[in-house]
């Protein structure tokens, strides 16, 4: 919903914002699917040793996932920034299309590591076994933000531009990733909690 939202704010401005919207989110994927293996390996690893009851690998896990995400957000976001106009030339050569999606990869690109650092916490939760937390915050963040940036900040006639659409990304992201990790850190106290008893139990 939050995205139909968006599409039709950015309609707003013509068929050149929308090409070159569209162009930028075709470079967007590409960074997405580099940024979610990490996302797939938080799950995997983390639920693998969850079942191994080995606890005391998981925040290095945690920390691995991160990095790796960070790293890997910011090498190929700042690079579809810096190359921006060469590769959204692939999908268009209308000087006017490619300027409009470099309004978009310059804000939505370059704070891309914040997409995967969300993601990867929410690979953390499910990976411990909670699942619905992850998809509350998620929606409310990810999703309720946006919808409440379009129909709050960007009705402001000063903030009515597609600049203010695309930081409605980052921000919900940054938003959202903090709030999993006060999640996680609350569902890791919880787990270890958990353990200690089973350990007890056990001598």
């Amino acid at each position: 919903m939050s995205n139909v939202l968006i599409q039709s704010s950015v309609n707003l401005f013509g068929d050149i914002t929308v090409d070159g919207n569209s162009a930028a989110q075709s470079i967007e994927g590409f960074i997405y699917m580099a940024m979610n293996t990490f996302y797939q390996a938080a799950i995997s690893f983390t639920g693998q040793h969850v079942g191994a009851k080995r606890y005391d690998r998981i925040p290095r896990i945690l920390f691995c996932s991160l990095g790796c995400v960070i790293v890997t957000g910011l090498v190929l976001g700042w690079s579809a920034y810096i190359f921006g106009h060469q590769l959204l030339s692939i999908y268009s050569e209308s000087p006017e299309v490619i300027e409009a999606g470099i309004n978009r990869v310059r804000i939505i690109c370059t704070t891309y590591a914040f997409c995967g650092m969300m993601d990867v916490m929410v690979g953390m939760m499910r990976g411990l076994g909670y699942s619905t937390v992850p998809m509350i915050v998620s929606l409310i963040g990810a999703c309720g933000l946006r919808i409440l940036w379009l129909n709050t900040i960007f009705l402001i006639p000063e903030y009515h531009t597609t600049a203010s659409i695309y930081i409605s990304y980052p921000v919900s992201w940054a938003i959202t990733f903090l709030t999993h990790v006060i999640c996680y850190t609350i569902i890791w106290h919880k787990v270890k909690k958990k353990e200690k008893k089973q350990q007890l139990e056990a001598r």
